[in-house]
This record gives structure tokens, C-alpha cells and sequence, in this order.
């Protein structure tokens, strides 16, 4: 019975093997190939990144200054750049099996056979890449793959960075995706990359985007900024880091200065990503989502005008290395105009690089309205005033003389202002404020700013925004020096002495500011409050507040400020007097004591062969210039100690001798009635100042070139001075 039992299990048994072994045989060799084809879809190729189209940058008219064009990138699979640049042949041994399955390199015998036919094919790929480089800055393959060796480094960063967050070590996404080592080729050139580069299964070319300006952007080049290669700070500091679509690779590109910088996180988009099978099938698509355009305050049509202008102003003072102007609207504080001269066409930044860097007379890379900071000069004496009467140290009736000395007895320091052609100084007699900011006296500032002290002084100082930046966002805001106390000695071991504060009183000393903390002061000395500057249009309020000056303070203030340029005893009337359209213009020249600076260094060496020689630096600093000369003379001996400046601008001393100084002006224009008397009860639109670098005379130079802004401000925005935005709003439309 039992034996029955076994012969009937081991025959059911069999029969199952049977059916089996069939089902096989019919799966391997009569749907064999059907199944293999099944199999090889379901086999997923490398996901392909959609790149996102940054956005657009305009001014307040609509204007677009700097946007994305069409163009095309050169990608190179990581594995295949990080086996060029670090040397081993890791990356090469993980791809021997499939590279010979499909029969690569049919002449192969060994791995090491397919090694060394792969290291003969990178060779021809680093030499065709090389010719496709642009004509205007042609790239070496030495050149490319140290390219490829600094993406390499990076993406071995960014796994350092995710390890430490994670806790453990494993590989990263950057290193199974292609990275650009030439971009932005145009449709020519991607054509010529097709046809060299075909033949590297591992090169990739993508659609992509470049940055392009508008052909007329010379004005705007600083605000506008640039965008730079993303560093090992970038990417350990990433807020996205974590999420695949928008976190930075290491061959990307992101603001490094101006609006590029600062709107960095609405002006770039997010990747999108597309996956497909072995046969081009779609299995995913997540598209890329576009940046966000970004409008700016400035009105275009008026800050190109105004470099114009300024670029007149400069020509015609040889000594002058450049200079800003800055325009506010009053009421929100937006910058109507953001101008520094000289710039330069952003469209070539690289091309003009090397020439840009070395002119160290003229600077054209500073951005001279933000991050300059120089003496204010007499523009600081309204407010050394304000804050003599918010101290109770004067009285609008208080009456000080003025003898061209402040100490009739000792004529060779603490003197007022010469008078022009002459070695006399000005004096005014017995004034009382509204005349001392008229006649711009240095004695009646003398005697309030020792009678304040630094200490109140710098307290109303720091009031008008002096000291810190402006609120405008920007990298390069400078926030100006306010010399406390406190500052001196920690900055220069300086202790207070009356004559400190004596010397802060006329703007001159430690205390410094930029182009647009001028404006803003001029617009905080016709409205009472100080506000932060705003470059990107918003409908969000800034915040403001009031200087504790009652109106009866104010009003001296600006009496003084009107008779500067419409008293006929007022220091810039013969230069700066101006009335048109029911406006006048007031407002404080400056002349700032200026030193020359530092254009090259001198450096004695001796070179690797024992030969003494003599190199010019052309740097505006002795470290600077020593690192560049360490970089371009690496085999070179010499003593830091020898270094000297051999050239300074200005290259002459000025022709009327005494010492250089900057021009300034700063200034708006105030509502006349019919009588022509200034309506102080209606708080002008517009504030501005003027800079002109060694220009000599706040009203000579400074003067002049405020009329010529006043009268573009009223031709560019109209007789009631809104900005073309605003017109439309004021009438109701």
C-alpha cells in the first residue's frame, strides 16, 4: 500500500517537473525574445535634469535690463570627469562590464586593454572640447579639465556636507549626473558639438540659458550685478540642500553682487526632471518651474540720462577719477536713480576682465553709490546744527561771530573757508543758524560741535542712518563710518579732544558716508524722518521714524538749506541757482579734503635665476598688491618691507594748491508760490546727491552738475515729479 502510494506522489511530481521544464522551454526559447525586449524596457536610462529659465530683471517702466537667451550646454558624465581628475582607475573598472557587454571597444581583449582604449578616447575628447571653446576666450584641454577637476572637488564636498547631516557616508546625486563644462554655446557651435562629440556616449548636449543684458545696460552695470560659479560656501550653507530640484550643483552659477544677489531666491527657479526606459518610452516628467521676474525702482530713461550727465561732469575735470548720483523718491524712499561712472558693458564683464581690474586710476569695477565711503564735507551741517538746537546748545535766535577765525589770535588752524583765489577767509559776523548754513560757516560749526561733544553729536548722527547700511539689501552697502567714542579708540587709539567734534561739526575727520546716505539725508532733512532706502518694487511699508526736532527747529533748517542756492550771499548761488516749473532747487555743496590714493606698488625681487628686477602691481593696496605679485611671480624672492607705492591719483597736486577734495552736492526741489517764496508746508517728491570724485569745489563742480540733474528731473518725470508708475495712480487711472 505504501509503495502504491510513493509510485502515485513521485508520478505527480514528475508530471509537475514536467510542465514546468516545458513552461521554461517555451518561456527561453519561443517567447525568449519578446520577454528579453520586456526586460530591456523595463530597464530605466539616467534621469534627464529640465533646466529652469532665471528670471528677468527690469526697471519701473517695465524695461528688461538683464534676462535668460536660449543656448546650449556641453555635459560630461561625473564618473567619466572624476576618473580624469583624480587619477584612479575606480570609475573606469565600474563601467568595464558594461562597456564591453555592448561591445565598445571590440578590439579589447582584457580589462586592461579596454582601460587603456578608454584614458586614448578622453584624450581626443579633452582636444575636441578645446575647439569648440568660444574664439573670445578660447580654453586649452589644460584648462578644461582643470575645470573638471574643481567640479570634482566641489561634488566631493557637497558628499563630505551631506555625510555630516546624514551621519553616514553614501554616495550623492551629483555623482551620477552630467556636469557643463561648456556653456552657453550658441546654435553654430552645438552643431559642431554633435558632430565631434557623438561618439562619447558619456557627453551630453542640453538646452540651456545664458545671461544676457540689454545692449544698452552700461548705466545699470553695478546694481544689476553678476553672477558667479557656485563655491564650497554656497553649498554647505545651501537652505535647500535637501531637495533634489532646487538645491545648487556644484557647476551652477548664483548672484554674487547687486540685484542678482539680492533677489537670488526669485529669480531662480526649480529643475525639472525627466525619466525615460531604454527605448525612449516617457515613464516621468516633473517640469521646471521658472524663476520670478524682478522690477526695480529705477526708472531706466533717468538713470541713463544722469550717467551721461555725469560722465560730462567727469571729463571735464582731468583730476576726477569718477563719481555717483543718487536719486529718492522722498515719501518712500525708493531709489529713482543708482548711478556710478565709470561702469562698463556688462555683456563683456569677461572679455574686459583683465582691463577693468588693472585701471586703478579710474576704479570702473567699484560701486561707487553704495559701498564708497567718503567725508561728507559741509553736507553734514544742517544736521550738526539740528542737533545743537534738539540739545538746547543754541537757539534759532542764537547769535555767534564769525571773524574768519576761530581763534582771532592763532590764524594757521580752525579757519573758515577760504575764499576762491585768494588766501582771505570768509567772514560772516555776528549769524545766527539760518545764516551760518547759508554762508556754509566753518566758525559758527566749530563752536556747536566742541559746545555738543562727540558723544551728542554722533547720537544724531546715528539718527540720520550715519553708521549703518541703508536698509537697500545690497551686498555692497557700505554703512559709513560713525566715529563714537567708543570707535576711536577701538579703531585708531584715539582719545576725544575738542577738536574732534569740531571737526565732525564740518563733516571732516573719521566721519564717513556713501552717495545714498547723502540723498537719504537730504531726504531726511526735508520730511523729519529717516526711512530705508528700497531698490525692488513692493507694496510693503518700511519702516520709519521722527527725529525729535520740533517744527521751529526744522524750519531753520531748511531756510538755512533754501538760501545756499537762492540767497545771494548763500555759497552756491552763483552756481547753482535754479527755478523752473514752480520749483527751486536748494540744497548744501561739500568740499571733502581727499588724499591721492595708491594706483601701483613697487616691488624689487630677484628671480629663480638670481637676476634683480622691478615689478609694478597695479593695485590700490600694498596686501593686494603683494598677493597678486606672489601669485604672478611664485619663483620669486623679495621682502614685503620693500614694496612701495609708485604711483597715486591724482597723478598732479591741484593747480590752486592746498589739498584735493571731493565735490558734493545734495539737494531737492522745494514748491515756490507765486511770489516765488519757497512752500515749506508741501515736502518735496525728490531728494538727490552728487559726488564727484577730486572735483574740487562742492559748488565750482558740485553746483553745476545739480542744476543739470534738477533740470532732467523735471524733463524725465514731469512738472509734478512722480515717477511714470505713479502719474497714472495720481490721476485716478
Amino acid at each position: 500500500m505504501f509503495e502504491k502510494r510513493l509510485r502515485i506522489f513521485l508520478s505527480v511530481l514528475a508530471f509537475a517537473l514536467l510542465v514546468l521544464v516545458v513552461r521554461l522551454a517555451e518561456l527561453q526559447l519561443v517567447h525568449g525574445a519578446h520577454y528579453r525586449a520586456r526586460a530591456e524596457q523595463a530597464v530605466i536610462s539616467a534621469p534627464s535634469q529640465l533646466p529652469f529659465v532665471r528670471g528677468t530683471i527690469r526697471d519701473r517702466r517695465g524695461e528688461p535690463l538683464v534676462r535668460d537667451e536660449a543656448c546650449w550646454d556641453v555635459k560630461v558624465d561625473f564618473a567619466i570627469l572624476a576618473a580624469d581628475a583624480s587619477g584612479e582607475d575606480e570609475y573606469i573598472r565600474r563601467r568595464l562590464k558594461q562597456w564591453r557587454r555592448r561591445g565598445r571597444y571590440p578590439g579589447a581583449v582584457t580589462d586592461d586593454d579596454v582601460a587603456s582604449a578608454f584614458r586614448n578616447e578622453l584624450t581626443a575628447m579633452w582636444s575636441h572640447l578645446a575647439q569648440l571653446s568660444p574664439p573670445t576666450a578660447p580654453m586649452s584641454t589644460s584648462d578644461l579639465r582643470a575645470r573638471a577637476k574643481r567640479i570634482y572637488g566641489k561634488v566631493l564636498r557637497v558628499r563630505e556636507v551631506v555625510a555630516r547631516r546624514r551621519g553616514f557616508d553614501a554616495p550623492v546625486s551629483e555623482e551620477t549626473e552630467a556636469h557643463t563644462l561648456l556653456g552657453a554655446i550658441d546654435a553654430a557651435r552645438q552643431i559642431a558639438a554633435r558632430e565631434l562629440l557623438g561618439v562619447y556616449p558619456w557627453v551630453r548636449i542640453e538646452t540651456s540659458s545664458v545671461r544676457r543684458f540689454s545692449d544698452r545696460a552700461t548705466p545699470f552695470a553695478h546694481v544689476l550685478g553678476r553672477l558667479g560659479r557656485v563655491d564650497a560656501g554656497d553649498l554647505a550653507n545651501d537652505p535647500e540642500a535637501d531637495n533634489p530640484f532646487a538645491r545648487y550643483q556644484a557647476d551652477e552659477r548664483i548672484g554674487i553682487s547687486g540685484v542678482e544677489r539680492l533677489a537670488e531666491a526669485s529669480l531662480r527657479g526649480r529643475r525639472g526632471r525627466l525619466v525615460k526606459n531604454r527605448d525612449g518610452a516617457l515613464i516621468e516628467e516633473i517640469e521646471a518651474q521658472n524663476g520670478e521676474d524682478v522690477r526695480m525702482t529705477i526708472d531706466g530713461v533717468l538713470q541713463r540720462r544722469l550717467y551721461a550727465l555725469l560722465a560730462e561732469t567727469v571729463r571735464e575735470h582731468p583730476d576726477s577719477s569718477g563719481g555717483a548720483i543718487v536719486v529718492l523718491d522722498v515719501k518712500s524712499r525708493e531709489v529713482l536713480a543708482l548711478v556710478s561712472y565709470p561702469s562698463y558693458d556688462p555683456n563683456q564683464f569677461g572679455e574686459l576682465y583683465n582691463t577693468l581690474r588693472d585701471d586703478t586710476d579710474h576704479l570702473p569695477l567699484r560701486f561707487r553709490a553704495v559701498s564708497s565711503r567718503y567725508p561728507p564735507g559741509s553736507t553734514i551741517k544742517p544736521l550738526a546744527c539740528l542737533a545743537a538746537l534738539i540739545n538746547k546748545v543754541i537757539t534759532t535766535d542764537s547769535r555767534e561771530e564769525c571773524t574768519g577765525y576761530l581763534h582771532p589770535d592763532i590764524r594757521s588752524s580752525w579757519r573758515c573757508w577760504s575764499i576762491h583765489g585768494s588766501d582771505a577767509r570768509k567772514a560772516h559776523g555776528t549769524i545766527n543758524v539760518v545764516e551760518a548754513l547759508t554762508g556754509s560757516c566753518n566758525v559758527f560749526m566749530y563752536r556747536i560741535g566742541e559746545r555738543l561733544g562727540v558723544d551728542r553729536l554722533c547720537v544724531t548722527f546715528e539718527m540720520a542712518g550715519i553708521g549703518r547700511t541703508t536698509g537697500i539689501g545690497l551686498r555692497e552697502d557700505n554703512p559709513g563710518i560713525n566715529p563714537t567714542a567708543g570707535w576711536l579708540m577701538a579703531n585708531k587709539n584715539q582719545p576725544v579732544t575738542p577738536g574732534t567734534s569740531r571737526h565732525f561739526a564740518i563733516g571732516q575727520g573719521e566721519i564717513s558716508m556713501t552717495p545714498i546716505q547723502v540723498a537719504n539725508l537730504m531726504a531726511t532733512y526735508v520730511s523729519g524722518r529717516w526711512r530705508p532706502v528700497t531698490l525692488i518694487a513692493s507694496d510693503d511699508k518700511t519702516p520709519e521714524w521722527s527725529l525729535p526736532a520740533t517744527q521751529e527747529h526744522w524750519d531753520a533748517i531748511r531756510r538755512g538749506i533754501f538760501g545756499v542756492t537762492n540767497d545771494p550771499t548763500g555759497t552756491a548761488f552763483r552756481y547753482a541757482h535754479f527755478q523752473q516749473d514752480g520749483y527751486v532747487l536748494c540744497g548744501k555743496t561739500g568740499s571733502a579734503t581727499a588724499h591721492p590714493w595708491p594706483t601701483a606698488f613697487s616691488v624689487p625681487y630677484v628671480d629663480a635665476d638670481g637676476a634683480p628686477a622691478v615689478a609694478l602691481v597695479r593695485e590700490g593696496a600694498k596686501g593686494p598688491a603683494i598677493r597678486r605679485f606672489q601669485a604672478e611671480h611664485p619663483d620669486a624672492t623679495f621682502d614685503p618691507k620693500d614694496v612701495t607705492v609708485a604711483r597715486r591719483w591724482p597723478l598732479h597736486p591741484p593747480t590752486d594748491g592746498g589739498n584735493h577734495s571731493h565735490a558734493w552736492f545734495g539737494g531737492y526741489l522745494q514748491s515756490v508760490n507765486a511770489a516765488g517764496e519757497p512752500d515749506f508746508s508741501k515736502t518735496p517728491r525728490v531728494a538727490f546727491a552728487v559726488l564727484v570724485e577730486f572735483g574740487g569745489s562742492g559748488g565750482r563742480t558740485g553746483g553745476p552738475l545739480a542744476k543739470r540733474v534738477s533740470a532732467t528731473l523735471l524733463d524725465v518725470l514731469g512738472p509734478d515729479l512722480l515717477p511714470d508708475d505713479r502719474v497714472a495712480e495720481a490721476l485716478g487711472r
